[in-house]
């Protein structure tokens, strides 16, 4: 009886370090968001407006403006065409979204997602795009949801075990911690 309570003692302090290795940090996401280039698309209405651009400088802050969702930083930089006029320029946006893991693919994607505020440059521009606006936000938010923001490493042990037993995620401060559905 002593050796079961000495040993349930000691998985109940051990437990915490193996659910922190179910987890992947703030640092790590931006990290693979740093590696990652090229995330560009295209948009438009023939006669109207085109826009073509590149997402660059992401970072994340997770759960820490709101608990169940993640924060997302970044630039949109492109081409503008608006009435057969091409305008350079660069957005900078921030979103939040929920994360979903796909367990099959072993990555954390993103669903509804919201602009939560964004400016831009050169000034004499954003008067002009404040009505194409909706568009170009619905165009990051699709291309957004279709790109992963991580993906688990299949050459990496730990990230293996993860991608083994992981069914769901949850929002914590500064992590996203993967749900294993093993207990």
């Amino acid at each position: 009886m002593k050796k079961f309570i000495r040993l349930f003692l000691l998985s109940l302090c051990c437990f915490p370090l193996f659910t922190q290795a179910f987890s992947i940090s703030e640092e790590e996401i931006n990290a693979y968001l740093a590696k990652k280039s090229d995330i560009s698309d295209k948009v438009g209405f023939p006669g109207l407006f085109s826009l073509d651009y590149k997402l660059q400088d992401l970072t994340t802050k997770i759960g820490q403006n709101d608990k169940d969702r993640v924060e997302i930083s970044g630039i949109v930089d492109g081409i503008l065409g608006i009435q057969q006029k091409q305008m350079a320029g660069k957005l900078a946006m921030t979103i939040d979204t929920i994360p979903y893991y796909d367990a099959e693919k072993g990555s954390v994607y993103l669903k509804d997602i919201r602009i939560l505020k964004w400016s831009g440059e050169p000034d004499s521009y954003m008067q002009q795009l404040q009505g194409v606006m909706p568009f170009i936000s619905q165009s990051v938010a699709a291309l957004m949801s279709t790109i992963p923001i991580y993906t688990l490493d299949d050459t990496k042990p730990r990230d293996v075990l993860i991608k083994t037993f992981a069914k769901g995620i949850r929002v914590e401060k500064g992590r996203l911690a993967l749900d294993a559905g093993v207990l």
